[in-house]
């Protein structure tokens, strides 16, 4: 997967590359958008121009000062704003496939203490959060969450769509599937796939190969329930 539209700290390569300020629009109005927006405050060059709801047509009409659109007025800032997507679920899929359908170009947020090898790449519409740490030749998809110090070993794989939760650590050669979603603080070791839209735990240790669409916890994690479609 080739490099996309990266959001870098200052001094990187990438980040004189782009305007010196990017206009984000934030698909999403409820908590997740919040910690979204503070993320990208803390990103040189990138200013929340505003919220996008689609789900209460009485939200407030702003967020933090920041004005708040309902989704069928949104369309006319595709010309000159960015987007990301703020649903902490990993059916946003959604809600980014409308936004596209507007004109609206995804970007990656990387934030600035999270340590992304140059050797890996991010995709659009992806967010690595706080103390985050992505090794060599990984790929991460598009419209991946990769929250607070979330550790991604080398050579590892991540789908599109899928999450990775605060403090998890993946083991370097892994394969986690599209839509999957690795709960918080859960370690997945070394060459291990995790099928499509299956759910890791809080705290499960992976040791062993997980197929779609399951739900797999504990240490060492097991598998409880199957026939689920993500979180």
């Amino acid at each position: 997967m080739p490099s996309l539209d990266f959001l870098r700290p200052v001094d990187s390569p990438e980040y004189f590359m782009q305007e010196t300020e990017r206009k984000i629009i934030i698909f999403g109005a409820r908590s997740f958008a919040e910690e979204v927006a503070d993320l990208a405050s803390e990103i040189p060059g990138v200013r929340v121009a505003g919220f996008v709801e689609n789900l209460d047509r009485n939200h407030p009409p702003n967020l933090h000062g920041i004005p708040v659109h309902w989704i069928d007025d949104v369309a006319p800032l595709a010309a000159t704003h960015q987007a990301v997507c703020a649903l902490g679920t990993v059916r946003r899929r959604s809600l980014i496939e409308r936004a596209k359908a507007m004109g609206f170009v995804f970007v990656a947020l990387i934030h600035p203490s999270a340590r992304v090898s140059q050797k890996s790449t991010i995709g659009e519409g992806s967010m690595v959060s706080a103390g985050c740490i992505i090794a060599a030749h990984s790929v991460v998809g598009a419209h991946v969450i990769i929250n607070r110090g979330a550790l991604v070993g080398h050579h590892l794989e991540i789908g599109d769509y899928a999450n990775v939760g605060p403090g998890a650590n993946i083991g370097g050669g892994s394969r986690i599937g599209s839509g999957a979603y690795i709960g918080i603080g859960a370690t997945v070791i070394d060459h291990i796939t995790i099928g499509a839209e299956s759910v890791i735990g809080a705290g499960a240790v992976v040791t062993k190969n997980i197929p779609a669409n399951v739900l797999a916890v504990g240490a060492p994690a097991k598998i409880v329930k199957e026939g689920i479609e993500g979180k």
